[in-house]
C-alpha cells in the first residue's frame, strides 16, 4: 500500500483549496480494498467473515477503524488505515476461500474529503446526484460521475455542523479532478 498520493507528496491529510464555505483536502495513508463474494447469501457471508451486519445497499457502516460501502450484491468497499484493510482483506480472502476476490486497490486510487456549507454546491456543478439531506444522508455511499470521471463518494459524518462528503477517484484522474474542483471552489467555474 502507499502513502504517496498521486498529486505530490502530501501529509496524510492536506488542504488543497480553502475557499469561503468550502474546503478540500487529499487523504493519503488510506487503504482501499474491494471484497467480493459469490455465495448464494452474500450478506449472510459477510457477517460470519467479519463479524458485523453487512452495509445495505447504498450505504457505508463505520465497524472501527474501517468503513465498509456496499457497491453491489457480494462487493463492497473497505477504506480505513492501511494495516487494518489489509487485516480485513486477508480474513475475508481466508473466509471465501475459492468463491471471493479480497483486491487490495490502494495504489489505483486517490481519496479527497471535500466539507462545508459549499460542499453540494461544488459536487452538484459536476454530478447529476442530488447532495441534499434527504436524498443523500449521512452514510450514503454511491458510485456516479463527477463531470468525466467515474468515481465513488460518501457521506460522512459532518464536520462543525456542516457537510462531509469523501470521494474516490481512480488514480489516473486525480490531477483532473482535483484541478476542476479547485477551479470550482475558487470561483473559476461557478
Amino acid at each position: 500500500m502507499s502513502d504517496i498520493s498521486p498529486l505530490q507528496r502530501i501529509a496524510p491529510k492536506a488542504v488543497l483549496v480553502q475557499g469561503k464555505t468550502v474546503r478540500l483536502a487529499s487523504l493519503s495513508g488510506l487503504g482501499i480494498a474491494k471484497l467480493q463474494v459469490w455465495p448464494d447469501n452474500p450478506d449472510a457471508w459477510f457477517a460470519r467473515a467479519l463479524g458485523v451486519v453487512a452495509p445495505t445497499a447504498l450505504t457505508e457502516i463505520e465497524s472501527a477503524p474501517v468503513s465498509i460501502a456496499w457497491m453491489a450484491p457480494g462487493e463492497w468497499l473497505v477504506i480505513g488505515p492501511e494495516t487494518d484493510v489489509e487485516r480485513l482483506r486477508q480474513r475475508s480472502a481466508d473466509a471465501a476461500g475459492a468463491f471471493g476476490l479480497m483486491v487490495d486497490i490502494t495504489h489505483g486510487r486517490t481519496v479527497f474529503e471535500l466539507s462545508g456549507s459549499g460542499a453540494r454546491n461544488v459536487l452538484a456543478a459536476h454530478s447529476p446526484l442530488d447532495f441534499g439531506d434527504t436524498a443523500m444522508p449521512v452514510g450514503t455511499a454511491c458510485r456516479s460521475l463527477l463531470s468525466d470521471a467515474g468515481f465513488f463518494i460518501s457521506r460522512r459524518p459532518d464536520r462543525d455542523g456542516e457537510p462531509c462528503f469523501r470521494l474516490i477517484v481512480d488514480q489516473t484522474m486525480a490531477d483532473y479532478a482535483a484541478r476542476m474542483l479547485r477551479a470550482t471552489i475558487s470561483g473559476d467555474i461557478l
